[in-house]
């Protein structure tokens, strides 16, 4: 019997659970003994690619030192590391792609659990199964050479796991649901270090906490299995009106997104460059098609109809799905490669193309009632203050994301653990400022994302994406997780009683 295959049936192996026993694993975690008994890595900060190990995506977070970063090769190093975890009482996290907005996919002097190395995508099939290390670019890549494709996000180097974790929501959507409405089992190590094949059928409580409960709850993934959608030529269009038109914009472009079929998505988005004579702030309306050119060239005469005004540019580009994925996200080169950050370690490439940002974000999901004028007002007036105040190199970024309504709305709020099955669309607002940056600088940036929000909290919902992990939102279990707070509470006691797994907003 393989070594793998012995660790998948007892969880972890006898040679790992007697490295770790005692005080002096309580005293000293002993990291190197951990990297010995896994058939993966664990890279140790004396090790020279630990620099780049500890990296999460923004570049903000670099400032934290976990103790290591293991790099598992299949589940049974999973368990090994989660055994290891309890037994020396060290702080242990998951990481994916390493988007976590606050960085709680690292913790210091702690374990990172880089599922990177994880990272196959198989299709079998209108199924397909997917490591947890796998990157969106990855899956569309695969997918999309078969005809192929599941509803997910466009940023390239966002893991699969923390994306369906938390509900994923994205450009095909209002067609085919969320991520994890197409979530059809997943291999699972719980904090008991018992690795689980869990379905509708097996272990069914966890397996409806993991469609929307949230990234780094409950255990750890590593491998997904999804129903596929078919894909193929998508139509896509960009659409630009002056800053005078942008509340006409918004007025007009809520009416039609009420109307809008379910094989299309659509954004609205303020991009706000510092520019302290900057006149009113200019929408961009993005809008694709699953259905055809055709269908797209109807829908835009109606929203320009709705807006009342031509836009002052525009244009239309029909390609298959993949390579418009790939244009979407930003992608610098035709290569899957290019859609990776540079480096050598699992989940990087050294020919990555990618760079990394620091931002701060925070959402809104708005429902069927939208933005009524005054808050309109609120959002342009506060897109303006950002142009005039901010300092230069920093940029503000307002998104009014039509992710909702389709075959998202039409599954019950409590079918699975993500709730939000009744918006119009996703608000995100978002500010980003250079590595040069100091901290009254950041600080500014951040005051405004703040104010922004805040003005906007007398329209507002109340409810919040949880993929956008907002450290500062009060009553965020409510905000997440809504009618499905009190059944995420009983899974998690059920499976992590003792909690292994600890953030800030860990369930």
């Amino acid at each position: 019997m393989s070594l793998h295959r012995r660790r998948i049936l007892t969880g972890v192996g006898a040679s790992a659970a007697a490295l770790f026993t005692g005080a002096r694993a309580r005293s000293a975690p002993d990291f190197g003994a951990l990297g010995r008994s896994l058939d993966g890595r664990v890279v140790l900060p004396s090790d020279s690619d630990y620099a780049e190990a500890r990296q999460l995506f923004q570049p903000r977070h670099d400032t934290v030192r976990p103790g290591a970063v293991a790099y598992p090769a299949h589940a049974g190093d999973v368990a090994a590391c989660l055994d290891f975890a309890r037994r020396s009482a060290v702080p242990v996290v998951p990481r994916g792609g390493g988007h976590s907005y606050p960085g709680w996919s690292t913790v210091e002097a702690g374990l990172v659990i880089d599922t990177g190395a994880m990272a196959g995508v198989t299709v079998e099939g209108d199924g397909v199964r997917i490591g947890a290390g796998a990157r969106l670019a990855d899956v569309y890549g695969v997918l999309a050479g078969r005809g192929l494709g599941v509803p997910a996000g466009t940023c390239p180097s966002v893991g699969i796991a923390g994306l369906a974790l938390g509900g994923g929501l994205g450009i095909a959507s209002r067609a085919y649901g969320t991520t994890s409405d197409r979530l059809t089992g997943a291999r699972v190590v719980t904090p008991d270090s018992v690795v689980r094949e869990v379905d509708a059928g097996h272990d069914p409580d966890l397996f409806w906490a993991l469609r929307g409960g949230g990234g780094g709850n409950f255990g750890v993934v590593t491998e997904f299995r999804l129903r596929t959608h078919p894909v193929a030529d998508a139509a896509f269009a960009e659409l630009h009106w002056s800053g005078a038109d942008s509340p006409r914009v918004l007025r007009g472009w809520q009416r039609w997104l009420g109307g809008l079929p379910d094989p299309f998505w659509s954004q609205v988005e303020f991009t706000l460059e510092s520019d302290p004579g900057a006149a009113a702030p200019v929408p961009a309306v993005r809008v694709l098609s699953l259905d055809g050119r055709g269908e797209l060239e109807r829908e835009l005469t109606r929203l320009t109809d709705l807006v009342g005004r031509e836009p002052a540019d525009s244009w239309v580009v029909v390609r298959g799905y993949g390579d418009t994925v790939r244009a979407m996200a930003g992608c610098p080169g035709p290569d899957d490669a290019a859609c990776r950050l540079p480096g050598r370690l699992p989940g990087r490439d050294p020919r990555g193309g990618l760079g990394r940002e620091s931002y701060a974000a925070r959402s809104d999901f708005w429902g069927a009632a939208g933005l009524p004028d005054a808050a309109v007002n609120v959002l342009l007036d506060a897109a303006a203050r950002h142009a005039r105040a901010v300092p230069r190199g920093g940029r503000g970024v307002v998104q009014l994301d039509g992710v909702c309504g389709g075959a998202v709305n039409r599954v019950p709020a409590t079918d699975t653990a993500f709730a939000h099955r009744d918006g119009a669309f996703l608000a995100q607002y978002l500010v980003y400022w250079p590595r040069s940056a100091s901290a009254a600088e950041v600080a500014r940036h951040q005051a405004w994302l703040d104010g922004l929000w805040r003005d906007l909290r007398p329209w507002a919902g109340g409810a919040a994406y949880q993929n956008y992990a907002d450290p500062k939102l009060v009553g965020w279990r409510e905000a997440y997780y809504g009618p499905n707070l009190a059944r995420l509470e009983q899974v998690r006691r059920t499976y992590d009683p003792d909690r292994l797994f600890r953030f800030p907003q860990a369930v």
